[in-house]
């Protein structure tokens, strides 16, 4: 009979323990990135973005958080990037919207510019 008494008093006591973890700390959304795409990423996504250089002559990024889009669901090119360009570091976004992929070339400093726009014919 003490076992199943010992054994209800952790049960209670984990469902407790619980309870009291989600009412602290809720449900909340954890963004992990720990590669180093996933935390370029992320900057790219937080940081404030200089809006005039999102319109170009080939696609206007600023109509329906097209940009947004490209740094969310895009893909980095470390490569061709040059993280560590002084002042502002320089990297190479592609991404397809509308079935056209382009290259975009972001400059990260306090806030972030778009440099250059192109299709990509690759």
């Amino acid at each position: 009979m003490a076992f199943l008494r010992r054994l209800l008093f952790y049960v209670i006591g984990i469902g407790l323990g619980v309870l009291l973890v989600y009412a602290f700390f809720g449900d909340r959304d954890f963004d992990y990135a720990y590669g180093p795409k996933a935390r370029v990423k992320k900057n790219f996504r937080t940081k404030v973005v200089d809006s005039t250089t999102l319109v170009h002559p080939l696609l206007d990024m600023s109509l329906d958080s097209i940009y947004y889009q490209a740094v969310a669901h895009g893909e980095i090119h470390l490569g061709g990037s040059s993280p560590r360009k002084e002042p502002c570091g320089e990297y190479l976004y592609t991404f397809s919207h509308a079935s056209y992929a382009y290259k975009m070339v972001l400059e990260n400093c306090d806030t972030v510019r778009v440099l250059s726009l192109e299709q990509d014919w690759d």
